[in-house]
């Protein structure tokens, strides 16, 4: 199954570009070359891509994803948008955001880092070179600093980072995000106080949350694109504790459904590699692990799977230039 996009998702930029812009459906589709018919529920990613960098072009002012960003709401997430405000806490609902981003599409994914004071919430795409990202990125980020003052009175944003240079129209993205912003920045982000994550949530519910949580776990995209499937495979074998196991791609594979052969010709054609992939999870893992002052870095290389800590140092000097120690001096609670 190709990457998706859920379509109520993408309705909402046909009906944000007219309302806000005077462009009717018909001549987005038109322009995007992407017939307007009525069918299923998701259209491939690179359809939705198109549909964004037509209306990027249409809306000249660079602020089409914020428009966007104002006009979700959480039913147009589907079930997954009831499963976030059902959450416990607003910490929750952000995980649960990062663990089913593909739910709603295939184009990018959350990591919430949680570091010192700071919680912070970055949205990164899936594929490189991918077009009209930065409104794209602005209309996924946008919402979940509006959600969370809703969800949850009280929580807001400290700080918003954007990779797009700084525009004339500035003070527009500061109002809509209610936030100071950061222009140029390396990643698209947002940053909250860390005790933001254990404030409650308005309409929390464990027992629709739980019935949701298995809603959504059945309405995911049957097959997304290989390297998120092994994103969360490695997340399932790196979160189980102890010495993990399943980390050879004869084990990835298995657990995948599919021959190493063919596992390894979908990584080929994106431009990725097992070896690659197991890097990027145990780097992400490191990171989370070594802000907890009790877990020893001896501990760390064996929750990732090193034989000796040795071997787990010098490869996160690899990743990141320093050691594990100075990592945990910078970022450590």
């Amino acid at each position: 199954m190709p990457e998706t996009v859920l379509l109520r998702y993408v309705s909402i930029l046909a009906q944000t570009l007219e309302r806000e812009y005077g462009i009717v459906a018909e001549k987005l589709y038109q322009t995007a070359g992407i017939s307007l018919n009525e069918g299923p529920d998701r259209i491939p990613e690179k359809e939705a891509e198109a549909l964004w960098v037509a209306a990027d072009r249409f809306a000249t002012d660079g602020l089409i994803g914020l428009h966007v960003g104002k006009s979700v709401r959480y039913g147009t997430y589907a079930s997954l948008g009831h499963l976030l405000v059902t959450s416990d806490t607003v910490g929750d609902a952000l995980r649960a955001a990062c663990d089913y981003a593909l739910y709603v599409g295939a184009a990018g994914r959350f990591e919430l880092i949680e570091a010192g004071n700071e919680a912070r919430l970055v949205y990164s795409p899936i594929r490189p070179n991918w077009r009209a990202g930065e409104v794209r990125s602005e209309a996924v980020l946008l919402p979940f600093a509006r959600f969370a003052r809703w969800a949850s009175p009280g929580v807001a944003p400290v700080r918003v980072y954007l990779m797009r240079r700084k525009p004339i129209n500035a003070a527009a993205f500061e109002a809509a995000f209610g936030a100071p912003v950061v222009f140029g920045a390396d990643a698209h982000a947002m940053t909250w106080p860390r005790d933001a994550l254990m404030r409650p949530m308005n309409d929390a519910n464990p027992a629709l949350h739980a019935m949701l949580k298995e809603h959504v776990q059945a309405e995911m995209p049957a097959r997304a694109g290989i390297t998120s499937r092994l994103e969360h495979y490695f997340k399932e074998r790196l979160g189980e504790g102890g010495h993990p196991t399943g980390l050879t791609v004869g084990d990835a594979a298995d657990r995948l459904n599919m021959s190493v052969r063919s596992l390894q010709r979908e990584l080929e054609q994106a431009g990725e590699s097992f070896r690659g992939q197991l890097a990027k999870a145990r780097e992400g893992e490191a990171k989370r692990l070594l802000t907890q002052k009790n877990v020893s870095v001896q501990v760390v290389s064996a929750l990732l799977g090193y034989s000796e800590p040795a071997a787990f140092i010098r490869a996160f000097g690899r990743w990141t230039g320093i050691s594990p120690a100075e990592y945990r001096r910078r970022h450590g609670r």
